[in-house]
């Protein structure tokens, strides 16, 4: 009788861990997708001033002019945007005003949170955790190999399951410190995050 009640109590235990609520990790859960709803953790509520759909957002109006006289950037421009990073993703190209050392771009990431940041930049580059205006963010040095050049991204949590990218990079032909495309995509996340907030 003890051995049948073994395997009975543990199959209890096993069924009580699943959970079929959308947004919620199931024991039957293997494939480790992002959820789309709940927090961008996938636990607790994430600590954002305001959640903003990547998908509806203007993403070049989140450069105000308040910004551009502050960032020194002369124009923020609609561009095409990655079809890899989800759905409904958008890009801004932002020129800054001579003597432009760096350059760089906004995208809104739609395709996951920071859980799939994680498992994928997070597993081949560090993630420092930071903020942009109150919203998480998590500041990476993407140094590439070959043509493409060197670029400091700046992930900010802006939506359960969605980011909003600000990357900045040294000019191609222009050798300038990374460290300075990092102290830019700082800068121009606080900007943006402040935009976001009252999106």
């Amino acid at each position: 009788m003890r051995r049948l009640a073994v395997p009975f109590l543990l199959a209890a235990v096993l069924t009580g861990c699943s959970s079929t609520e959308p947004g919620k990790p199931s024991a039957g859960d293997q494939t480790g997708s992002a959820p789309t709803t709940g927090s961008s953790a996938g636990n607790a509520p994430v600590n954002r001033p305001k959640a903003v759909d990547m998908k509806s957002v203007d993403v070049c109006g989140l450069i105000t002019a308040d910004a551009k006289t502050t960032l020194k950037i002369q124009s923020a421009t609609e561009r095409e945007s990655p079809a890899d990073y989800g759905e409904g993703t958008k890009s801004c190209g932002l020129l800054f005003q001579q003597p432009r050392t760096y350059g760089g771009s906004l995208y809104t990431l739609t395709n996951g949170g920071v859980d799939r940041l994680k498992r994928t930049v997070g597993k081949t580059t560090e993630l420092t955790e930071t903020t942009a205006s109150g919203y998480p963010a998590y500041l990476a040095k993407n140094i590439t190999e070959g043509s493409q050049p060197d670029s400091c991204d700046l992930y900010i949590d802006a939506n359960d399951g969605q980011l909003l990218l600000v990357k900045m990079g040294p000019l191609i032909g222009v050798e300038a410190p990374l460290d300075g495309a990092c102290d830019l995509s700082k800068s121009v996340g606080a900007a943006v995050g402040t935009a976001l907030a009252t999106a």
